[in-house]
């Protein structure tokens, strides 16, 4: 080798050097970024189990249950009832319909004087003008002269002289003839206060005649039912209605007619393809529950039957066994067991449950 080629060779020594030096740092800086690349990309560890989650559970309850059948009714007021008056003359005034009429107050006016509403079972079945007269008439008298106000009457069914200055009193305050006598008519006795349904009279016809349709002042709901389901409907009955406001309330069967008729609106006359229908007519028990509704329909519920006092759980917590039947799984503390039981009413979601091993209070393992 010559001296200019050992010259020559240094250069290109140094520059194998330092390109080796290069792939070395090149490589070592790949194998780093495939590393963090695994390390940044390598899905996280799943969480360690926390084992199966408790079953929910529930109590076995004693409770009622009752299936229910639904009827279409209508709010309003009691069937309206007549009322005609006693009293001869020509009517001078009549209230209109919807008024209220309460006690002492006038329900009409015969010959411009006040014919005034008593409360009573009785109505006046004679004159009432003489000390020592006794009867229910003369108790009622002098009750409502009391309730009204009026002291120095009699407690008893005698009408003494005490009753007759009061009722001279009365007479004054009404503005007719201060007598101390109350004579047949002039009194309207009924059990309560009064609602003019409709009026069936006219001014200046004669006063005894039917003059007026009387209701109680209480909201109520009518229902027409078919009379195969006539023993749901007892009077006395509690029922469940929902109000045309979509509220539940209770309600009180009051009073249930006599089956009508075999056909219903809209079918030809005669037609007896319907069956025969009964007007049942329902109390509302809280009248504040209705509002200001006095009209709309109501869906009428009525227990078809009912069960008291029996051991019940939700129908999703029984299980079908392969043998056939019913079971529930009672749990307690850690373990389940599963159990037979017997079956009775079904009700809103509940099931009647019986059996050897079903208790009041254990928890069985439900769906929902």
């Amino acid at each position: 080798m010559t001296q200019h080629e050992d010259v020559d060779d240094a250069p290109r020594a140094h520059r194998r050097r330092r390109l080796v030096s290069w792939l070395v740092l090149l490589v070592v800086v790949g194998a780093a970024g495939v590393v963090g690349y695994g390390l940044l990309t390598r899905p996280a560890q799943a969480p360690a189990s926390a084992g199966p989650a408790a079953p929910q559970t529930v109590a076995v309850t004693k409770t009622d249950l009752a299936n229910t059948t639904t009827i279409n009714g209508t709010l309003g007021y009691a069937t309206a009832t007549p009322f005609t008056g006693r009293k001869a003359g020509t009517i001078t005034w009549l209230p209109s319909a919807g008024t209220v009429v309460d006690q002492g107050q006038k329900l009409y006016t015969v010959d411009a004087k006040p014919v005034t509403l008593f409360f009573g079972d009785t109505p006046l079945y004679r004159k009432v003008d003489t000390e020592g007269m006794a009867g229910p008439d003369v108790k009622e008298i002098a009750a409502n002269l009391r309730a009204l106000g009026y002291t120095g009457v009699g407690n008893g069914e005698k009408f003494t002289s005490g009753t007759a200055a009061a009722v001279k009193r009365w007479q004054k305050s009404i503005g007719v003839d201060e007598t101390g006598a109350i004579d047949v008519g002039d009194l309207a006795v009924l059990p309560a206060k009064v609602r003019v349904e409709s009026v069936r009279a006219q001014l200046g016809g004669p006063a005894a005649a039917e003059l007026l349709a009387l209701t109680g002042t209480g909201r109520a709901v009518t229902a027409q039912v078919d009379t195969a389901q006539i023993d749901l409907v007892k009077q006395g009955t509690k029922v469940t209605l929902q109000l045309p406001d979509g509220k539940q309330t209770a309600g009180t069967v009051d009073a249930v007619g006599a089956a009508r008729g075999g056909s219903q609106a809209g079918a030809p006359p005669g037609d007896s393809t319907q069956p025969p229908k009964v007007a049942v007519t329902i109390a509302i028990d809280d009248q504040n529950a209705a509002g200001q509704l006095d009209s709309g329909p109501v869906q009428v519920r009525l227990a078809a039957e009912t069960k008291q006092g029996v051991l019940a759980v939700p129908v999703t917590a029984l299980i079908a066994l392969q043998e056939g039947g019913y079971a529930v799984q009672v749990v307690t503390g850690t373990t389940t067991t599963t159990v037979a039981v017997h079956t009775g009413m079904f009700a809103s979601g509940l099931v009647e449950v019986s059996g050897p091993g079903v208790r009041e209070g254990m928890r069985v393992v439900t769906t929902s």
